[in-house]
């Protein structure tokens, strides 16, 4: 899968992502993840992909913020012990401490961290290949309905599939303020497509 723009990830990203460790967090293991956290944070370099996203609760995701996961496990382990006591007993903020960050040494958390990452891969990589059977089954449909249209709706059609799925890939690659126009222009060429159709 392409990088997309910041703020833009396809939510079959965040699907795929949420479904591994049957719906737990990758830091702390408690279940209930509903974010998705990029381990390398955009602002850092990290990718804005698939590859750089793994299922958190979105307490860990608040406390993680825009940190590498090791300088995050280095700042909970420098909290003061009585902020960490405040925070289950003293109805401080209402995030728990990531068990897993804290407790396993680094090298562990990084060998964590990328067996979720390689998780949310193989999960992507599986929902793709499902995706494109059911896109080839759908066109082999449609090449054997063309036989039962006239040689001008035929040629219409494939001119028509052709550029759609041009369209398509202009839609991919623009930036996300230009996609709106994009489809617009899409939508219209359809428009035109179906009155061809009709008066053909």
């Amino acid at each position: 899968m392409e990088p997309s723009a910041r703020g833009s990830l396809p939510k079959v990203v965040r699907e795929v992502a949420l479904e591994i460790f049957g719906g737990s967090c990758s830091y702390c293991s408690w279940g209930g993840a509903e974010a998705i956290d990029h381990v390398i944070p955009v602002s850092e370099g990290g990718r804005d992909d698939v590859s750089n996203v793994v299922p958190a609760c979105r307490s860990c995701n608040s406390s993680k913020r825009d940190r590498a996961v090791l300088q995050w496990q280095r700042d909970i382990h420098a909290r003061p012990v009585e902020s960490v006591v405040s925070m289950f007993f003293g109805g401080g903020p209402s995030y728990h401490d990531p068990d897993r960050v804290v407790d396993l040494p680094a090298d562990a958390v990084e060998k964590h961290v990328r067996h979720a990452q390689d998780e949310v891969a193989e999960n992507f990589k599986a929902h793709e290949y499902r995706l494109a059977v059911r896109l080839l089954n759908d066109l082999n449909r449609f090449i054997a309905q063309l036989g039962n249209l006239s040689p001008e709706r035929r040629s219409t059609l494939r001119k028509e599939a052709l550029l759609r799925l041009l369209d398509y890939e202009e839609v991919l690659l623009a930036e996300p303020r230009d996609r709106r126009l994009v489809l617009w222009e899409a939508d219209l060429r359809q428009i035109r497509l179906k009155r061809a159709l009709r008066d053909a």
